[in-house]
């Protein structure tokens, strides 16, 4: 990492920023700490690390959110497609964005599964792009010091790090990268277990409409974001509406002894 970064120098910093913000798996946060923690062996300079990192970030923030707006609620979905929990990543973001607003820019960098959603969910809302410029900047700002300030602080870890990981060489590599497509297996096998459970138990709208026309005594809960339940003026009569946020709290309200279908988007 050390080498490419000290032979490609300041592009390559802005790529890997602008790939990670544009949604592909680099570690874009590790590179900024460690271009901090050595720009002196490196010949950098950190106000231009800081600079370049934001930039980068910025744009492909501004691209994402461009696309949510012209788009709408479609990239949304794509972007969490490429997820491994598609089902909860639409509603988790739709409800963390709608209970916090254009404030949660300023922490999505810090949460996984928010980073790249946030900005094309705000271009869906139609929020202009001077309010989104100021709130994703402060995230941004937040993001990129907090990198710079650990690499500032933790330099001799960094250098350690670094020529523990080069004696190591192809070994440590090769151990990092059993240890990621483990965990990535892991969560694979998980997912294909609940997609097992849950087709035994789904039920086709059509078969519920039948089924509420004919009179059976069912209870529905739409389990929709708050924000998704305004966006979309679908709804089921008689449905009760409970956000996935404020389900352990209001679960009590669903009756008993009835047969329940839970519904979302």
């Amino acid at each position: 990492m050390v080498q490419v970064l000290r032979h490609y120098g300041y592009p390559f910093l802005f790529l890997v920023v602008l790939a990670d913000s544009l949604g592909l798996p680099v570690p874009s946060f590790a590179f900024i700490l460690i271009s901090a923690g050595l720009t002196a062996e490196l010949h950098f300079r950190l106000a231009a690390v800081v600079a370049l990192s934001a930039l980068a970030t910025f744009a492909g923030d501004s691209f994402w959110y461009f696309l949510g707006r012209r788009r709408g609620r479609s990239i949304l979905k794509k972007l969490c497609a490429l997820s491994l929990n598609p089902d909860s990543c639409v509603n988790r973001t739709e409800d963390f964005f709608g209970r916090n607003g254009l404030k949660t820019l300023l922490v999505a960098k810090f949460i996984p599964g928010f980073n790249t959603v946030s900005p094309p969910l705000t271009g869906m809302l139609k929020t202009t792009f001077a309010r989104f410029t100021l709130f994703d900047l402060g995230g941004i700002g937040l993001w990129v010091m907090s990198a710079v300030l650990l690499g500032l602080g933790f330099r001799t870890e960094v250098e350690w790090l670094i020529e523990w990981l080069t004696a190591f060489g192809r070994t440590g590599v090769l151990i990092l990268a059993v240890l990621l497509a483990g965990w990535f297996l892991l969560k694979v096998v998980d997912r294909l277990r609940f997609f097992h459970l849950i087709e035994r138990s789904r039920i086709s709208p059509q078969t519920l409409k039948e089924r509420l026309d004919g009179g059976e005594n069912l209870v529905v809960v739409d389990l929709r974001s708050n924000l998704a339940y305004r966006q979309e003026g679908l709804k089921v009569r008689g449905a009760i509406h409970i956000p996935p946020g404020e389900f352990e709290l209001r679960y009590r309200e669903i009756p008993k002894g009835r047969p329940i279908v839970m519904y979302c988007t």
